[in-house]
């Protein structure tokens, strides 16, 4: 059995406005949805869990109402932690709680403004495995890559060959991962920057794969404009 986690907690303080950017709807279908709708489909997906503050479940349960394929595989939700690695640590647990921890064999951690993911990443993902204990897709770095110690002048240039970014959907054996997360309790969770970082402390194999320039993740205003002509064709 494999869990997808979809990461819906944040505030959008970044985009503006009184609705987070993942509850924010797009081209008449909420932008969570759009995100979660490609796991839904996936053959690889059994459920998911949606991690958001309680005051947007009925929303959510609303626009998932009608949408028969998520509704088929949504097991409920787990609350928002302190940061994005506690909000994942939650949903981990609800696993259990869930009673499914002996039945799931990987998860997957997408976030809910991640509205492009495609089922070829997820396909492509599950195609590393059982080779590796995860997988992450990745997009090499195209700009000239300089390091600074102080920010202020340039100390180094850095091989951009040997530099990728990281996107999501990331997928992880579930127990390992569980195990990973839960190391770095109480106070080594907060400082985590990125959901593979526990994975690699830990010392599991995690693959990297080819990612996708339009699986990108809404974080600003401007991404939200480019979102808005990517759907009206006028981006591709």
């Amino acid at each position: 059995m494999n869990i997808a986690i979809i990461l819906a907690g944040g505030t959008g303080s970044r985009v503006g406005g009184d609705v987070p950017k993942q509850f924010i709807e797009l081209a008449g279908e909420m932008m969570l949805i759009r995100s979660m709708k490609p796991l839904a489909i996936s053959p690889y997906i059994n459920n998911l869990i949606v991690v958001a503050d309680e005051r947007w479940h009925e929303k959510v349960e609303g626009a998932i109402a009608g949408q028969p394929q998520i509704s088929e595989k949504m097991l409920g939700f787990a609350l928002p932690g302190e940061n994005r690695q506690m909000s994942i640590l939650n949903a981990l647990k609800k696993i259990e709680e869930f009673g499914l921890s002996d039945m799931t064999d990987y998860v997957v951690i997408h976030d809910g403004a991640r509205p492009f993911v495609t089922e070829k990443i997820i396909e492509d993902s599950f195609a590393q495995l059982p080779m590796h204990e995860g997988a992450m897709p990745v997009l090499p770095m195209s700009d000239t890559v300089y390091y600074s110690r102080t920010g202020t002048k340039v100390d180094e240039l850095l091989d951009r060959s040997s530099i990728f970014t990281g996107q999501a959907p990331e997928t992880f054996d579930y127990k390992k991962y569980l195990k990973a997360n839960a190391a770095l309790m109480p106070d080594n969770i907060l400082l985590i920057k990125g959901s593979t970082e526990p994975a690699i402390m830990a010392g599991m194999d995690i693959a990297m794969f080819p990612g996708d320039q339009r699986n990108f993740k809404i974080t600003t205003g401007t991404d939200l404009e480019r979102v808005e002509e990517i759907l009206r064709g006028e981006c591709l």
